[in-house]
């Protein structure tokens, strides 16, 4: 299906986008770059695990797909979801998720086109959390890409 070679294109996208930006992991270690994950955070497993231990991070999620007749491609709305640890009190975290999201919206508005195949629509939304997490920051952005759809087969034709 196309939806998901489109999730995987844009996860490595906004790998690349993010690729020089520097962060802190939850144990207070300079990072530079997110980590990047298909429609959530992996599974904790262990008894011990713990879900800091996966900032900073980017989630690309397929929310849904429509059509609205033959001739039109598929509409796909997709989600990207931003995390980040910021445990200094002077840098406020959520100017770091408003820099990833004006690199991510500034890339899809100057140049829509992903790989070739998939187009970004210029109506894109973005957020910040409302609540205060501190030392955890989030934010999120949703796009709607247009995406190739097969041609109908008229068997009688």
């Amino acid at each position: 299906m196309i939806a998901s070679q489109l999730q995987r294109d844009l996860t490595k996208e906004i790998g690349e986008i993010l690729r020089d930006l520097r962060f802190k992991d939850a144990q207070g270690k300079e990072v530079v770059g997110a980590n990047g994950y298909y429609q959530q955070l992996p599974t904790i497993t262990e008894d011990d695990d713990d879900s800091s231990k996966f900032f900073p991070y980017y989630i690309v999620r397929i929310q849904d797909g429509e059509t609205k007749d033959d001739d039109d491609p598929w509409t796909v709305t997709t989600n990207i979801l931003l995390g980040i640890y910021d445990d200094d009190p002077e840098t406020n975290g959520h100017f770091a998720v408003l820099g990833m999201i004006q690199r991510i919206t500034d890339r899809f508005a100057a140049e829509p086109l992903l790989n070739g195949r998939y187009r970004a629509n210029q109506d894109i939304n973005w957020a910040l959390q409302d609540e205060d997490t501190y030392p955890f920051y989030f934010g999120g952005i949703e796009i709607k890409f247009s995406v190739p759809k097969i041609e109908r087969r008229d068997p009688y034709a």
